[in-house]
């Protein structure tokens, strides 16, 4: 299973996403504005974290002092989110009491009419006899609100109040809700969007400097034939100085000149060559300069594998589908060798993960590809081919060469010709001599001038590239937006299997959902956040008066589809417990498997075992029902802004394992009897308190007197 952990180091607020804390991992500690830390809390609601919402809302009230209509919303919906009224303790009572009455101190807008419809359905669903049954005429008032309102915040209510609610909702609401539900869990680009959402954060690319080879001791052939050619011309040009002294300055020209122009053409056509033959072996053989390894850090474990397997996977997509495969393979192995140890020795020691240059991999792959396409891997042969000796500059130093022998040798066979056959020997010398060390020096120079320039086009494409990258990720979904689909795909798929069931909301007492991570799934996360998944296993609970239905299916999360869907009925007699508890996984072919204890005692000996906590629901017949929370290690967590504990709470209540484990547990101890004593506690922990003031303007919207005390 694939993961990436998105790190934002900007401002310490962001608002368009959860996935930034407050540069400290207790927010209690920090001192962040009221105002700002409601703008978090209400990021955490909308990205199905009630938990966190309660709580940071919570503080921003009670300590920051933050009051009206909006705050006193989201702070009624945060208490109630996903919860049955049975789950309500004093202190939520006590919240849900402060919230409604701060929305009487602000009694008009959006904000206040919700909170007003939120007041009439705790009513109805609290205002119960000791049998549980609720008064219709409390139903009637709170249906009657709740249609006035928008779409969107009719929606918004049911879903964060779909457990409190039960089989409070109609038929006629439902139906409505359903079409709302359908539409609105495929918008804003879902499909396009949310693979981004698993896409790494791209590393900006690293610019390959040449890495300069130490001379050694080339220079001493070099000084060696140097010290050698003085001696021939001090021979030479003493010996036509007592002949001549123009002819000496004119043979001293023309060697200089001619010696220039002919000898560094001649070098520059062995470089060529040279490198030509070097070009040759990185395509063949994968063999390459070496380029400077930037970064202090030791080599990442596991780094060189990873770009081992994104290069692979990458030129494995981009493979032809006819009989040129073979020649595809081939031909680019060389590239392909290069490609990896240039990545190895620009990242490994940087500290970048490996899936962060995966668009570089991409980048030069589309690259390598096209150039294979078009017959383009082998242009050094043409770029690099030597030129031809027949350039004006080359023929005009031999010219010159040849015009100092001439002059030389006229002026020296009648009088000093043993002095011209020492030149020659000594020249020769010197050319024998000093040539390797010559071609050392000039083709190292030439090659880190020729690889800077080679190398800053390189860089040159990357950073367009990387831009382009950056662009394509740029509305890549929020957790918020990730939240909310996962919300309304649960919504969707609770009310699908119970149309599918011809089951009404009055059928289900009510319902469980639980996730986990799909087997194979990519996950990722934001600094503060939950894992989202590529793909969900989804367990459906329902809960009615005859028994449980459950219904498991695999969630598509881009597309939103549910596949291989399997459906299990079973009494609550058999329940037997749920709990949760730390249980061995092991991985088989990517698929997590649930040991049992002593599987996972013998296993520690021989396999590698992770250790995960997870809800085990188990059956009579000896089933075992498990669902993994989601493990945070070190290598996914900020462990200066985020504490460990707080991130396992995170993931039980994003899963839905925090809600479910009290109506499992509850069934498990009580059976089928659970249904009339939930309803006798519910009569039993009826709180009190003072009705919302409604100003006689709006009065037409809820009635003469829509808001009853809890009695």
């Amino acid at each position: 299973m694939s993961e990436q952990v998105f790190v934002n180091d900007g401002n310490a607020y962001v608002d368009t996403q959860i996935g930034v804390l407050h540069g400290d991992a207790h927010i209690y500690q920090a001192g962040p504005e009221p105002q700002e830390q409601f703008r978090v809390a209400v990021n955490y609601l909308h990205g199905g974290l009630p938990g966190l919402a309660r709580q940071r809302i919570r503080a921003a009230v009670l300590e920051g002092g933050l009051s009206s209509a909006e705050v006193a919303y989201h702070w009624a919906l945060a208490v109630l989110s996903g919860r049955r009224p049975s789950d309500l303790d004093d202190e939520d009572f006590a919240a849900l009491e402060h919230a409604l009455s701060m929305a009487g101190d602000h009694p008009s807008g959006r904000w206040w009419r919700s909170v007003g419809v939120i007041q009439c359905f705790v009513d109805a669903v609290l205002d119960v006899g000791p049998d549980g049954r609720g008064s219709p005429d409390a139903y009637a008032q709170a249906l009657h609100a709740h249609a006035q309102l928008p779409a969107d915040d009719r929606l918004e209510i049911e879903n964060h109040l779909d457990q409190f609610l039960a089989h409070l909702l109609r038929d006629g609401v439902e139906q409505r809700g359903d079409e709302h539900v359908r539409v609105e869990r495929m918008t804003g680009e879902r499909r396009t969007r949310v693979p981004k959402f698993f896409e790494p954060d791209p590393a900006p690319p690293v610019r390959k400097v040449p890495l300069a080879t130490p001379p050694g001791t080339a220079w001493r052939p070099v000084a060696g034939a140097a010290a050698i050619v003085l001696l021939a011309l001090w021979t030479l040009l003493g010996a036509l100085s007592t002949a001549s002294v123009p002819v000496t300055l004119l043979v001293l020209a023309l060697l200089g000149a001619g010696g220039w122009y002919s000898g560094r053409q001649l070098v520059e056509y062995a470089y060529r060559k040279s490198r030509q033959s070097a070009k040759e072996a990185e395509l063949t053989r994968g063999e390459r300069a070496a380029i400077a390894q930037p970064g202090t850090m030791a080599p990442q474990d596991g780094f060189s594998d990873a770009v081992t397997a994104m290069i692979q996977a990458a030129f494995s997509s981009r493979q032809p589908a006819d009989q040129t495969r073979d020649a595809y393979w081939q031909e680019t192995w060389g590239l392909r060798a290069c490609l990896h140890g240039d990545l190895v020795d620009l990242y490994a020691r940087s500290g970048t993960p490996a899936t962060a240059i995966a668009w570089l991999v991409d980048h030069h792959a589309d690259d390598i590809v096209r150039r294979w396409r078009a017959h383009g891997l082998a242009g050094f042969r043409r770029d690099h081919r030597p030129a031809p000796l027949t350039s004006p500059r080359y023929l005009g130093g031999l010219a010159a060469l040849a015009g100092a022998a001439v002059i030389a040798t006229v002026t020296l066979l009648n009088f000093r010709f043993f002095a011209l056959l020492l030149t020659v020997g000594l020249l020769y010398a010197a050319i024998r001599v000093g040539r390797t060390g010559v071609m050392v020096l000039y083709g190292e120079r030439r090659r880190i001038e020729l690889d800077t320039a080679e190398y800053q086009v390189r860089w040159a494409a990357e950073k367009v590239a990387h831009q382009r990258r950056v662009a394509h990720l740029a509305d890549r979904p929020t957790d918020v937006e990730m939240g909310r689909w996962l919300a309304l795909d649960l919504a969707y798929f609770k009310r699908s299997v119970m149309s599918d069931c011809r089951l009404t909301s009055h059928d289900v007492v009510t319902n469980v959902a639980l996730t986990e991570a799909a087997p194979g799934s990519a996950r990722a996360r934001f600094v503060g956040g939950p894992f989202r998944h590529s793909a969900y296993t989804v367990l459906l609970f329902l809960l009615t008066e005859g028994g449980v239905r459950k219904v498991e299916a695999r969630l598509e999360f881009a597309s939103g589809k549910f596949v291989g869907e399997r459906r299990n009925n079973f009494r609550y007699e058999a329940i037997v417990s749920a709990d949760v508890k730390e249980v061995g996984v092991r991985f088989d072919d990517g698929r997590p498997r649930v040991l049992s204890d002593d599987e996972a005692y013998a296993a520690t000996r021989t396999d590698k075992v992770v250790r995960r906590e997870a809800l085990m629901l188990n059956l009579v017949d000896r089933q075992k029902i498990p669902v993994l929370v989601d493990h945070f290690d070190t290598g996914t967590v900020d462990l200066l802004r985020e504490d460990p504990d707080d991130l396992v709470r995170l993931a039980k209540d994003s899963s839905g394992i925090s809600s479910a484990v009290r109506v499992l547990e509850a069934i498990a101890v009580e059976g089928r009897d659970w249904i009339a004593l939930e309803r006798n506690r519910m009569y039993r922990r009826q709180p009190r308190r003072r009705a919302v003031p409604i100003p006689p303007q709006s009065r037409q919207l809820y009635g003469s007197s829509p808001v009853q005390p809890w009695r």
